[in-house]
């Protein structure tokens, strides 16, 4: 099981969530927050089907490669 943080993924990429397979189509960054002091990684993904899916997770969470 290969893993990498979200912040790292680029287009192209295939991860796993939740039993799901997709394949990441977009991947912005945002600066650290005021608050928790983290940056976020906002993730446009698109499963087999073809449905959009926004994840939204800390850019140092990790993701599983498929």
């Amino acid at each position: 099981m290969v893993k990498k943080q979200f912040g790292e993924l680029k287009p192209g990429d295939k991860i796993r969530i939740f039993g799901e397979l997709l394949e990441i189509k977009k991947v912005e960054l945002s600066e650290k927050g005021v608050k928790q002091g983290r940056t976020k990684c906002r993730v446009e993904a698109e499963n087999d089907k073809g449905e959009q899916k926004i994840i939204i997770r800390l850019a140092n969470e990790q993701a599983e490669l498929a």
